[in-house]
């Protein structure tokens, strides 16, 4: 739900949906296909700029926090991988606790690119999730002719999504003030309960969801105040040009840019 108010608050989101999407599929295919870090390197400046100027860093604190937890993996990560990949020379040699660890050129090199992509990758993605609510997406995919009956289920999948994740919260709740999780076996056998509860309550919840949009008068869409902008031509032009010219400006600086540790 953070990530729901930050679309709807975002500088951003007044930019055609499609487009933005464009820009980010873009950016993403030319930064994963090359092998210098400079593509990366630039497109991570990108999504910064994006990123920034679309939520000033304003996250929610769960949303902070995951972000958080996906970088720690991420660096222990490209650890790893400069640590078990080897060759090009030792570059360092490290002593814990009676283990002798070493970096080879090739594992920095790896290691670096692997971490510039991964996140040039999180803050472009960033930058497309907080300035694009769901349905304004789905009534965007209609440019694209997609069918009816998916952007339909994707709206519906996406609002109701939020109430089952509160039915599960309060069940947890309930569960775990009668010390339904305290030990193994009652923690397996309470999280089974509660599956089978909400998968019944989900059941549940559907029927009185589609009495509610009967009522309402629902014929399979989902109207917005402000519609978004379509995709123009110039929305096209424009990201698959940006990524031709970061290509041809890695080509030029390509010597000068490769990582040589």
């Amino acid at each position: 739900r953070g990530i729901d108010e930050l679309a709807y608050q975002s500088r951003l989101r007044q930019w055609p949906p499609l487009g933005k999407f464009l820009l980010t599929l873009s950016l993403l295919i030319v930064a994963l296909t090359t092998d210098s870090i400079l593509i990366p390197l630039m497109t991570f400046f990108i999504g910064a700029c994006l990123l920034v100027y679309s939520t000033g860093l304003r996250f929610p604190r769960m949303i902070g926090m995951l972000i958080l937890d996906g970088l720690v993996v991420i660096l222990v990560g490209c650890l790893v991988i400069a640590l078990i990949t080897k060759g090009g020379g030792e570059v360092a040699r490290f002593d814990v606790m009676g283990w002798t660890l070493t970096l080879d050129r090739d594992g920095l090199n790896l290691s670096t690119l692997v971490l510039m992509r991964a996140l040039a990758g999180i803050t472009i993605m960033l930058a497309f999730i907080t300035s694009t609510p769901v349905p304004h997406f789905a009534m965007a995919l209609r440019q694209l002719r997609v069918p009816k009956e998916i952007m339909e289920l994707t709206v519906l999948v996406y609002r109701y999504s939020f109430l089952l994740l509160e039915q599960l919260e309060t069940m947890t709740i309930a569960a775990s003030s009668r010390l339904g999780f305290k030990g193994i076996r009652n923690s397996l056998r309470t999280s089974s309960r509660l599956a089978v509860g909400l998968f019944s309550r989900s059941l549940s919840m559907a029927e009185r969801s589609q009495v509610a949009l009967n009522c309402r008068n629902y014929k399979g869409d989902f109207p917005i105040y402000r519609p978004p902008r379509r995709l123009t031509l110039a929305w096209v032009i424009g990201p698959i040009g940006l990524a031709i010219i970061i290509y041809i400006i890695d080509n030029f600086l390509e010597p000068i840019w490769r990582i040589s540790w």
